[in-house]
This record gives C-alpha cells, sequence and structure tokens, in this order.
C-alpha cells in the first residue's frame, strides 16, 4: 500500500544534530552539563585533556588519544577508531544513551591527520593523503551525525580572510575545503561569542549565540516557526532547543513575560 506522510503532520521537536563553534574559553564542554540536565544520560567522546567544565555532572566518557593506534580499555588506552566500535556493540546500546557528544571535532581531525601523515610519509601523491582524510573526517561526523540521540559536537572557529578582505571563521580544522563542508553536515550550527564590557578593575563578560550568518560567522538552524533571532542572548544551545520545541501558546506566553521584565 502507497500512503506518504505529510509534512505538515512532522513533529518539530525531533532530535537535534548541532555542531557548537566557538573560541577558546568560550563554553563549549559546558554545553554539555545542559545537555545532562534537559535530556539525561549522555556519554562523549573526548580529544580534549580535560572536562573540568562538567565534573559537576555524572557524565559517562571515554578518552581517545588517536585516530586509529592502540585501543586497551584495561590500560586505560582508547583510539577514536576503538571507541566507535565499542559503540556499536550491544552493551553500549544497552546503556540508553539520550546524547552523544564529541569534544572537540579539532582534536579528532588532528588525530587522523597525524595517523595519515605516518601512513603517507613515502607517498609523494600528496592529493592522496588529503583525499582520504576529507573522506575519513566527514564519514566519521555522518556516522556520528546519525546516531539515533541528540548529538552535540564541538569545534574551534578559526579566522579566515576572504578575497574581499573580510573575516570568516570556520571551523578549526586542517584543510580549509574540509572545513567549509562541515557546517552542511549538522542541521544547527551555533557559533559562541564573547564581548567584555566594563572597565578593567570591573569587567562584564558576556556570552551569545549566533544562529545565522553574522559578522563573518557561518551559523545557521533549522527552525521553521521562526523562533530564534541571529543572535540569542544565552550562551546555552539548550535553551534555544527549547524555544524551537514550544507550542505557539507557549512561545507567545514566553514572549509576554519576557516583554514585561523588559518593561520593568
Amino acid at each position: 500500500m502507497f500512503k506518504p506522510k505529510k509534512t505538515c503532520d512532522a513533529e518539530l521537536n525531533e532530535i537535534s544534530k548541532l555542531l557548537i563553534m566557538a573560541h577558546h574559553g568560550w563554553g563549549k564542554t559546558t554545553q554539555f552539563g545542559h545537555y545532562a540536565k534537559e535530556y539525561g544520560k549522555g556519554f562523549i567522546l573526548s580529544g580534549e585533556s580535560g572536562l573540568m567544565s562538567v565534573k559537576d555532572h555524572d557524565i559517562d566518557y571515554l578518552p581517545f588519544s588517536s585516530w586509529d593506534g592502540p585501543h586497551d580499555p584495561e590500560k586505560d588506552v582508547y583510539s577514536f577508531r576503538g571507541i566507535v566500535r565499542q559503540m556499536q556493540s550491544p552493551e553500549f546500546k544497552a546503556m540508553g544513551y539520550k546524547w552523544i557528544g564529541l569534544d572537540s571535532l579539532t582534536e579528532l581531525a588532528d588525530r587522523l591527520l597525524e595517523t595519515l601523515e605516518e601512513k603517507h610519509k613515502d607517498n609523494k601523491n600528496t592529493f592522496e593523503k588529503w583525499g582520504e582524510y576529507a573522506r575519513l573526517l566527514t564519514g566519521a561526523l555522518k556516522w556520528i551525525r546519525d546516531l539515533p540521540t541528540h548529538v552535540c559536537v564541538t569545534c574551534l572557529a578559526q579566522e579566515e580572510t576572504n578575497d574581499n578582505g573580510v573575516i570568516e571563521y570556520w571551523p578549526m580544522v586542517k584543510g580549509a575545503k574540509v572545513g567549509k563542508q562541515i557546517p552542511g553536515l549538522f542541521d544547527h550550527v551555533f557559533c559562541g561569542i564573547r564581548s567584555t564590557d566594563g572597565d578593567r578593575d570591573n569587567p562584564v563578560v558576556t556570552r551569545r549565540l549566533i544562529t545565522d550568518e553574522v559578522r563573518g560567522w557561518h551559523g545557521k538552524t533549522r527552525d521553521p516557526r521562526g523562533r530564534l533571532t541571529p543572535i540569542m542572548d544565552t550562551a546555552n544551545v539548550v535553551e534555544l532547543f527549547r524555544l524551537m520545541d514550544m507550542s505557539d501558546e507557549q512561545f507567545a506566553d514566553y514572549n509576554s513575560k519576557i516583554n514585561s521584565k523588559k518593561g520593568k
């Protein structure tokens, strides 16, 4: 029987697939704490030196130190590919994780390139190395993105001056072409920005999220109800997902409360 579905019947509060991009110190890793509070049990593939910003949260993680190098859980040594193999096991699936985090894409790309530089050290055709790098990195991201859970991938941002002399911000990974392809893999790309006001003795730091093409940042969102503005006054990505998931009545009530506070 041929019975197509209707797009107007689709639920808008589907699982989210997010790339969060920002400079050092903005609070990328902190987002996993927000995910834990909102969605429950989660798991982080960690390539960073530590997870101190989420130390107060009970979140499972494994640290990878290579792309596909030694992997021996008994010796507390893990590779990214080894962890991925474990994530395909019945034991992992039985854990019932509601969200998966990768911290960070920048570290993962560096570990992959280390592996390929060793593999291709005698290969004079550098195009083969970079072609394999692009294929493996985007393939890994697609695999993570397509997991049946919420997904949050963090990445450092790097500056690039385009042909018109305008500064743009892209994911910090080796290979400019690959970096510009990565945002297209995700439904949502939020960019964290930080500004400092006040004087030297009393600085006031404000953190915000960009959700669109703004000031050289390449943010984007799948927001059919148009709930988000290009710059959001929050440093909590979960708040943005809450807004997008609200019914029209809930959103109207939310705006009413916000406007009342502004009027005081």
